[in-house]
């Protein structure tokens, strides 16, 4: 995957606007059905994704698009649509808002989306080690010996205290409580994608209050349980394309996913972008 040209085009979506209302979610016996819509001039595309705690995957989606210039259909796997765009928008908020250009990553949480970032970070920065931290052993060792065969340094973080090298820390679990210390090295860039929905919370709230807070659209202020009642402003990524800065440190990049990134992603896949 080609996460630096992906991120290049959700910047683009982002920056020449596209029609996308707050995704639609309608309850199920045990789950959630969500309803993804968004368009532009010359794309439409709907993302439609079923969560249901009683199935593994719990999560299943599939996305379908159609060219307004042809009337060509196209089904995709959601899955994988789903895991490169959320990974290529961390890398276009980094780009854009990491103080440091170079050092250790950091993943906590070693499934899909950590395989993801991994992939994403090697290719947008000088990572220079990959640390490693999950509860499920064996996707924690596949998670390291991918950073190796990348030709990275990997091992598994298991201390308490954030190492000074990391530059780049993403959090990409369901965990309803914080798995981040209070306390990390100064600057470092923090992209929690995990959590989604207002009870979950993976940044510890004190945290939270001294960083610079960046979200990926207005819809994570309500989504986002790290955003909930926060005090300081909170700055979409739109706006800080545009020149807006928050202030505090470390920077914290929050996103919950948007139809918008969907869009993206398919425009690069049928080569519009």
């Amino acid at each position: 995957m080609d996460y630096v040209r992906l991120a290049e085009a959700i910047r683009k979506v982002l920056l020449r606007g596209a029609e996308a209302p707050r995704r639609q979610v309608l309850s199920l016996p045990g789950g959630q059905f969500l309803v993804m819509p968004a368009a532009d001039g010359e794309v439409a595309v709907c993302k439609l994704v079923t969560v249901e705690a009683h199935r593994e995957p719990r999560v299943g989606a599939e996305v379908w698009a159609r060219r307004l210039d042809t009337g060509e259909v196209f089904h995709l796997p959601g899955e994988a649509l789903t895991r490169w765009r959320t990974a290529a928008l961390s890398l276009l908020a980094a780009r854009l808002l990491a103080p440091r250009r170079e050092g250790a990553l950091l993943l906590v949480g070693p499934g899909a989306q950590g395989e993801a970032h991994l992939e994403a970070f090697h290719q947008g920065f000088a990572l220079t080690r990959v640390l490693v931290r999950g509860r499920s052993r064996e996707r924690l060792e596949a998670l390291l010996r991918k950073a190796r065969a990348l030709g990275l340094q990997a091992e598994e973080w298991k201390g308490e205290e954030v190492p000074s090298e990391v530059a780049f820390l993403v959090t990409a679990t369901p965990s309803p409580t914080p798995v981040l210390p209070e306390e990390v090295p100064e600057g470092v860039f923090i992209a929690a994608v995990g959590s989604f929905r207002p009870e979950m919370r993976e940044v510890p709230e004190a945290l939270v209050r001294r960083a610079a807070v960046y979200c990926d659209t207005e819809d994570a202020l309500v989504e986002a349980g790290e955003l909930q009642g926060l005090a300081r402003p909170v700055v979409p990524l739109r706006e800080a394309l545009m020149g807006r800065r928050a202030q505090g440190d470390p920077i914290l990049f929050k996103s919950v996913g948007h139809a918008l990134f969907d869009l993206a992603a398919v425009r690069v896949h049928l080569g519009l972008d």
